[in-house]
């Protein structure tokens, strides 16, 4: 076995690309790879306070054991551009069109029993509303624009500037979505279970950070995977 050696000047995008097994870490651990997947791990680390080599032993430390296991969840270095497309869309596009609706209800329910004492809840329920609207056109637009595109390029079809303002489009996009996951966050208090006020608040801030957590892969898989062969292909 090839034992890993991580570099603190890599990227996160590419340290996740190369190693998905280390997301669910590098959640903990709050280092975005999604939408900051551009920095590398020692400039995200010294925002967080963190030793960077410290952190990258850590890293090297469970992509060992992971390879140990052939544990390598969401790989998709060998996916082609219309797979990459397929997979978004029926992984990520396909279940938040099944769970807003439910967090919506849960979210709902919450500010109306809870609000009156609780006035952070208002504005969790304005900001997760003003979120999900702008997500559905994003998600749509991206079905009938963006991928589109990016199987036209992978089918040999010449690039245009088309494909380069719809990539810098949708990643300028991701950056306000990363922005409203992390004040979501913090109305709702790092989604800590053990303070909620109710069954049904708990059950909600279960749903709002599996929608977190889901969203970071989503996006990681269009910011450093798909869009880089995108632009790529438009180049040529």
């Amino acid at each position: 076995m090839t034992v890993t050696r991580i570099d603190p000047e890599q990227t996160l995008g590419a340290l996740v690309a190369e190693r998905p097994a280390l997301t669910e870490t590098l959640e903990q651990l709050r280092l975005d790879y999604c939408c900051g997947g551009g920095q590398t791990l020692a400039e995200a680390c010294r925002r967080r306070g963190l030793d960077a080599a410290t952190v990258a032993v850590l890293l090297e430390q469970l992509a060992n054991a992971a390879a140990l296991r052939r544990v390598d969840p969401h790989d998709l270095r060998g996916a082609t551009v219309p797979e990459l497309c397929d997979h978004i869309v029926g992984a990520h596009h396909d279940r938040l069109r099944r769970e807003l609706p439910r967090i919506e209800e849960l979210l709902a329910t919450v500010v109306r029993v809870h609000g009156g004492v609780h006035a952070e809840l208002h504005d969790l329920g304005r900001l997760f509303t003003t979120l999900v609207r702008d997500l559905r056109e994003h998600l749509s637009t991206e079905e009938t624009s963006v991928f589109p595109v990016a199987r036209a390029l992978a089918a040999g079809e010449r690039g245009d500037a088309t494909a380069v303002e719809l990539v810098e489009e949708h990643t300028a996009e991701h950056t306000v979505t990363g922005d409203a996951l992390a004040a979501l966050r913090e109305l709702a208090g790092g989604y800590e279970t053990e303070s909620a006020y109710c069954g049904t608040h708990r059950s909600l801030l279960r749903a709002l950070e599996a929608f977190e957590l889901d969203l970071h892969q989503h996006v990681h898989e269009e910011n450093n995977l798909l869009f880089p062969r995108v632009l790529a292909l438009a180049s040529q």
